[in-house]
C-alpha cells in the first residue's frame, strides 16, 4: 500500500511562488578558440581593465590551450566535476565584446552582452586536461556613467571641456539589449547563422554582427574615409554624420540614420544635407563601417553624454 501524504496548497504557495521566480540561467553563445599561452598567463581584454588568469597547480607554461567561452544571462550552474575552478573575477566590459589574449596577441571578438556592464567572469581548467579552459561571463548590472564613460578628451592645445552638467542617467536591465536576446534563424549548437548559409549576402555572417542584430533590422555600411570611427569599438552607440541628398520630406533616401536625427547644415547649390543621427557599430564590411539605427535605450545613453558634455 502506498501512502499519500497531502499537504495544503497554502503551504506550498509561497514554495512555488519563490520557484517561479528564480530565474534559470540560459547560455546565449559560445566560441571555441585556440591560443598559444606563453608563461602560463590568460587575460581577458575589452574592459575597463584586463583580468588575468593562471592555473597555479599547473607546472605548464608554454602549451597550446583550448578554450571554451560562454555568455550568460545569469550567473550559471557549476560546469560539473571534470572542471576545476581557478579563479572568479569582476570587470566592467566597454561594449560588450571581448577578446582572450596572451601576452600581445589576442583571440577573436567574442559578444558577452550589453557595453558599460558589470560582468561575473569564472575561470575553470579541466581536470584530465589542464590545456582545456572554460570562460563564463554574465551580465550583473548597469553601471554606465557619463561622468567615467563618456568624458571628452580635449585636442593637444584646445580648451579643456566645460564643466559637466549634471543630468538623470538611465538605467537599464541586460535584458533590454539586442546581444541578450536570442539571435533568430539560428541552428542549435551550429554557430552559424541559417539565413547566411540559405540566402549568402543577404545577412552578414560575422557572428559579432548578427548577434548585435538579432532581429536583422535594416544595416547600412559608411566608408570609412567619410567618417572616422576607429577609436570606436564594435557593439557600442555613437553619433555620426554624412551629408545626404536633400528630399521633399527631409528623410534620407535610403530610410537610414532616424534616431536622434539632427539636421547640421543645408547646402542649397548642392541640394545636400548634412545630417548625424545615433548608430550601433556592428562591425568592419572591407573598407566600410557597418552599422545600424540605435535602439532607444542605447540612443538614451548618447543623448544622456551629449546633455552631459554640451560641448
Amino acid at each position: 500500500m502506498i501512502a499519500v501524504l497531502s499537504v495544503p496548497y497554502d503551504m506550498l504557495s509561497p514554495v512555488i511562488a519563490t520557484i517561479r521566480r528564480t530565474p534559470v540561467a540560459r547560455m546565449i553563445r559560445h566560441l571555441d578558440e585556440e591560443l598559444y599561452v606563453q608563461y602560463g598567463g590568460l587575460c581577458v581584454y575589452g574592459g575597463t581593465d584586463c583580468p588575468e588568469f593562471r592555473d597555479g597547480e599547473s607546472e605548464a607554461l608554454h602549451y597550446t590551450a583550448t578554450l571554451r567561452l560562454e555568455a550568460w544571462d545569469a550567473e550559471p550552474p557549476a560546469p560539473g566535476s571534470s572542471w576545476r575552478p581557478v579563479d572568479q573575477h569582476t570587470f566592467t566590459a566597454v561594449t560588450g565584446v571581448i577578446q582572450m589574449g596572451v601576452m600581445d596577441d589576442s583571440g577573436r571578438d567574442f559578444l558577452i552582452g550589453p557595453p558599460f556592464f558589470e560582468y561575473g567572469l569564472t575561470a575553470h581548467v579541466n581536470v584530465p586536461d589542464v590545456t582545456r579552459w572554460l570562460f563564463r561571463f554574465w551580465p550583473i548590472r548597469d553601471v554606465f556613467d557619463p561622468l567615467v564613460h563618456m568624458n571628452p578628451r580635449a585636442p593637444i592645445g584646445s580648451a579643456p571641456p566645460q564643466e559637466p552638467c549634471r543630468v538623470p542617467v538611465p538605467v537599464t536591465t541586460a535584458g533590454q539589449w539586442a546581444a541578450m536576446r536570442p539571435e533568430m534563424y539560428r541552428l542549435p549548437g551550429s554557430g552559424t547563422h541559417l539565413m547566411a548559409m540559405l540566402l549568402p549576402g543577404l545577412v552578414d555572417g560575422d557572428p559579432v554582427s548578427s548577434g548585435l542584430n538579432p532581429d536583422d533590422v535594416g544595416t547600412f555600411r559608411i566608408p570609412h574615409e567619410e567618417h572616422d570611427l576607429r577609436d570606436k569599438g564594435t557593439g557600442g552607440t555613437y553619433r555620426m554624420w554624412r551629408w545626404e541628398r536633400e528630399t521633399p520630406d527631409g528623410d534620407p533616401e535610403d530610410g537610414n540614420l532616424l534616431i536622434g536625427r539632427i539636421v547640421h547644415l543645408r547646402d542649397a547649390h548642392g541640394r545636400r544635407v548634412l545630417a548625424s543621427g545615433i548608430v550601433t557599430l556592428l562591425g568592419r564590411d572591407g573598407r566600410c563601417w557597418l552599422v545600424r539605427d540605435a535602439e532607444p535605450h542605447e540612443a538614451a545613453r548618447v543623448v544622456c553624454s551629449e546633455a552631459t558634455w554640451p560641448d
